[in-house]
């Protein structure tokens, strides 16, 4: 069982890819605490780069992490 799940841990990481994730913050949103991932906010649009399997994932995860700080999708 735990070589199974060394396998998967290892084929994931393996398998990690860079997306860029954009989202619409209001003028003057600030991420509360710690960032879990590369986050540059211009002209009201956040930029997310992070790393995921999929595009879906990332753009998941990078919305999950904005509903947590109280930021509601446009």
């Amino acid at each position: 069982m735990s070589r199974d799940l060394t396998k998967s841990v290892i084929d994931r990481l393996m398998n990690l890819r860079e997306f860029t994730v954009k989202v619409p913050v209001e003028k003057g949103w600030l991420p509360n605490g710690v960032v879990p991932f590369d986050i540059k906010i211009k002209n009201s649009i956040a930029t997310v780069t992070l790393p995921a399997l999929t595009s879906t994932e990332a753009r998941e995860r990078v919305l999950d992490y904005f509903r947590s700080c109280g930021h509601e999708e446009d």
